[in-house]
């Protein structure tokens, strides 16, 4: 089960990226700033949340506690797609250069997101870890299993959402199959602890 989760999530945040340029080339184009921002941003923002995650995950290693962080995720994602449109245009009118422009917006609108979706790895990884001698083949397959999924999302999004749905669309299915996920993570937790 946690394989699956972290297989989702990896999935998710890359097709988050990807369609992070459809959502941001109306208004600021596609050029190599505009993908140097999207990469850079979203990569510090997971380091920051495997950082922030790791700290959270031995104070409060449970399930109940990643679903959250899943259904967090899946809000920020649902207010990306309906904030999008206003955020960019003030920021495109308020903001003259393209670097910094480029870097603001991604940061404040795939920043929360991408630092939530960080948080799930060590959350798995603590949930998942029940001793010290299996801990490098653990933390290995997981880390595997995320990169799979981030492939995954790579290809599903390059390849078929973004040639037949519009980037807002994508945000919500984003945004609901988070919302699943957490819900299963929920009810998951509740018929084990009983």
């Amino acid at each position: 089960f946690l394989e699956f989760i972290v297989f989702i999530c990896g999935a998710e945040v890359m097709i988050l990226e990807m369609v992070g340029s459809r959502v941001l080339a109306p208004y600021l184009g596609t050029s190599l700033f505009v993908w140097t921002s999207l990469i850079g941003v979203i990569l510090g923002c997971l380091s920051l949340g495997y950082w922030q995650g790791g700290k959270l995950a031995d104070k409060r290693g449970d399930y109940k506690a990643l679903s959250l962080i899943i259904f967090l995720s899946a809000v920020t994602v649902g207010i990306l797609s309906l904030s999008k449109e206003p955020i960019l245009f003030y920021l495109q009118r308020n903001l003259t250069e393209l670097r910094l422009t480029a870097t603001v917006a991604t940061t404040i609108l795939f920043g929360p997101a991408s630092i939530l979706l960080g948080m799930v790895l060590p959350f798995a990884l603590k949930l998942k870890i029940k001793s010290l001698e299996s801990t490098g083949s653990t933390v290995g397959t997981l880390y595997a299993v995320s990169t799979i999924g981030s492939i995954f999302g790579t290809f599903l999004a390059g390849f078929f959402l973004i040639s037949f749905f519009g980037s807002t669309t994508i945000l919500m299915i984003i945004s609901a199959s988070l919302s699943v996920l957490s819900l299963l993570i929920y009810f998951r937790d509740l018929t084990l602890s009983k």
